[in-house]
């Protein structure tokens, strides 16, 4: 058997991260029914960390398993809450956008790489108004594609080869949440970069989990088999100098949950040798470890017991509820139903357990909820003036309140 080695720098000392036998490949696709759902396609995760960069893997990962039809639905714009943070980051955007526009003529690009159905990118053009025209690209952008006037959607991925759609000028490329899902980030930066033409004033911007952040708070609910990678802030600027940019600065964004890099493209890569200058030495990880089973343990306990005294639901159908799903009641027998504010997801099931996903009234009125565990605790305080509004009693708990 080949020595496996890091996709970022080549090392071969690698360490366990997470290992799991079976998770939904696609956490963000619902379907039809629970048969259907329960039949879906599941993978292994088997995540090692390098002790040269820091960077983490999931080297079960076989990306022939993932693909990104139309299907998949992961809109988080519908939250209020998610919408102020979208407007923390385009407030940056924008402050970039003037900067450029200063010193060189010509219209403004903004390109999103990975756009999902555009909400971002046309929040963003919202805000620069007419000196800016929209690029966007997604393989499962649901619209029609446009390739007229300022506003230009795609149905394909953005490296290289596409970057000829991209006109002279300044142009913004934002990817978000992107790049924790690709098998080769070096080589996806790298396409990215392929695309800007010499002299080009560039500012790209990065966002993505930020794993520190998830072992810290041991959220056993955040490992997912589309999210083949795992970054701290100082892997990311490291795969963006092998790439060709210079990072002007890493921000821990969404509550510490997110990093947000921002960079520009310098004339030459980093070399695999150049590792980061500070890397953790795995002790963070490995309190983690140790405390994975007696966290899933707790969670199972507390809803064995919430389940004999009314219906459970877990709050978030995305993919740390789907995860959160498969761990704890694999057979769909103790947790009643997802909530999902997603009027897209609602009538529907989750992967792998067949679990459905209705709006909050369903779950009190069809599945007797009483008790909801908040997939993502940044949510907790508008999930809980949601309720209030609509006078459903139904009683909250996230993570902060079982772990070890």
């Amino acid at each position: 058997m080949a020595e496996l080695e890091c996709r970022l720098c080549g090392g071969q000392n690698l360490s366990a991260v997470v290992e799991r036998p079976r998770s939904a490949v696609l956490q963000n696709r619902v379907f039809e029914s629970a048969a259907e759902a329960r039949a879906a396609r599941a993978g292994q995760l088997d995540i090692r960390r390098c002790a040269a960069c820091g960077f983490m893997h999931n080297y079960a990962f076989d990306p022939a398993l993932v693909e990104y039809v139309p299907e998949y639905e992961n809109e988080q714009g519908n939250s209020a809450h998610f919408r102020a943070h979208m407007a923390g980051l385009i407030d940056q955007i924008a402050s970039a956008a003037d900067a450029m526009a200063g010193r060189e003529a010509g219209p403004l690009s903004v390109v999103d790489i990975g756009c999902g159905q555009g909400g971002f990118l046309e929040a963003v053009l919202s805000r620069l108004g007419t000196r800016a025209c929209g690029f966007g690209f997604d393989a499962a952008f649901r619209g029609a594609e446009v390739e007229t006037g300022d506003r230009r959607y795609y149905r394909r991925y953005f490296d290289g080869a596409t970057g000829y759609l991209v006109p002279d000028g300044p142009v913004i490329m934002v990817t978000r949440h992107v790049i924790e899902h690709v098998p080769d980030p070096v080589g996806f930066l790298r396409g990215i970069r392929a695309a800007i033409r010499p002299a080009q004033q560039v500012r790209l911007y990065i966002e993505t989990p930020c794993a520190e952040w998830i072992f810290r708070n041991r959220v056993v609910q955040d490992f997912f088999y589309e999210h083949c990678n795992y970054w701290t802030a100082d892997s990311l600027s490291f795969a963006a100098a092998r790439a060709g940019f210079a990072t002007a600065g890493v921000r821990h964004v969404f509550s510490g949950q997110y990093l947000w890099l921002e960079a520009m493209p310098e004339a030459e890569a980093a070399g695999a040798d150049a590792h980061p200058d500070t890397i953790s030495d795995g002790a963070l990880i490995e309190a983690y470890r140790a405390a994975e089973a007696a966290t899933l343990g707790n969670w199972r306990n507390r809803v064995h017991a919430m389940a004999k005294e009314g219906g459970v639901a877990l709050w978030g159908a995305g993919g740390k509820g789907v995860t959160m799903a498969s761990l704890l009641d694999p057979q769909a027998e103790e947790i009643a139903c997802l909530i999902d504010i997603n009027c897209n997801k609602q009538g529907r099931f989750v992967p792998v357990t067949g679990h459905p996903v209705v709006d909050a009234r369903t779950a009190v009125t069809r599945y007797g909820v009483r008790t909801a565990i908040v997939m993502n605790p940044n949510y907790r305080d508008e999930i809980a003036a949601a309720l209030d509004t609509e006078g459903l009693q139904i009683t909250l708990i996230d993570e902060t309140e079982v772990r070890p």
